[in-house]
């Protein structure tokens, strides 16, 4: 799968946070600040470059990115549903209890990022890759995944209940106790992955395994 990569311009302008509290940034860098808990009702930004910004438990209303990276961020807890993201990277970021319910994500890249308990409840994906990433009871009820590869990935008490899906590759990742599999129809698996997985596939089907 190829994703389509954030395309930024050549010269970012550094950046105040207030900048960014504003609403609409392009063109430019935030790096090193502390934004914790910080309310931006409307945020429009396109080819932007984020590093080592702490943005815990921060609201974002509505946002719109595309082009941009993001790099050693702390989004845990951050709230960014209801918005729209096209070609994105999120690098070794932690983002546990992230919400993106309800959001388009479309060319987006997580790798190397915690994202236990994160919430993609109702979103949107579309092209998306994850690569080394940890999830640890994260929620992909009612989601759409179209085109999206989880890469040497842990993937534990994760609820794929309801999710539409549509070439979805968990081939290299540890899949434990992953419920929704029949909302996995069609997925792409290894030979390790279908040993793990059976005596969840057995009990969503209401086989009973018994020895004689």
């Amino acid at each position: 799968m190829k994703l389509g990569a954030p395309q930024l311009n050549s010269q970012l302008d550094e950046m105040p946070l207030e900048i960014f509290l504003e609403g609409d940034v392009e063109d430019a860098a935030l790096r090193d600040y502390d934004a914790t808990n910080c309310h931006i009702t409307s945020l429009d930004m396109s080819s932007v470059v984020l590093e080592k910004v702490t943005l815990t438990g921060a609201q974002f209303e509505r946002i719109n990115a595309r082009d941009v990276k993001v790099g050693q961020c702390d989004l845990s807890a951050a709230i960014l549903a209801n918005g729209a993201m096209n070609r994105v990277e999120f690098r070794n970021c932690r983002m546990a209890g992230v919400d993106f319910s309800k959001t388009a994500l479309h060319d987006a890249l997580f790798q190397g990022c915690k994202l236990d308990m994160a919430n993609f409840r109702f979103g949107d994906m579309r092209r998306v890759k994850f690569v080394n990433c940890t999830f640890v009871e994260a929620d992909f009820l009612g989601a759409i995944l179209h085109d999206v590869a989880f890469e040497s990935c842990t993937l534990e008490h994760i609820v794929f209940t309801q999710a539409k899906c549509k070439s979805v590759d968990l081939r290299g990742s540890d899949l434990i106790e992953v419920s929704g599999w029949n909302a996995l129809k069609g997925a792409t698996i290894d030979g390790v992955q279908l040993a793990q997985a059976a005596p969840y596939l057995a009990n969503e089907l209401g086989i009973i395994v018994r020895n004689r």
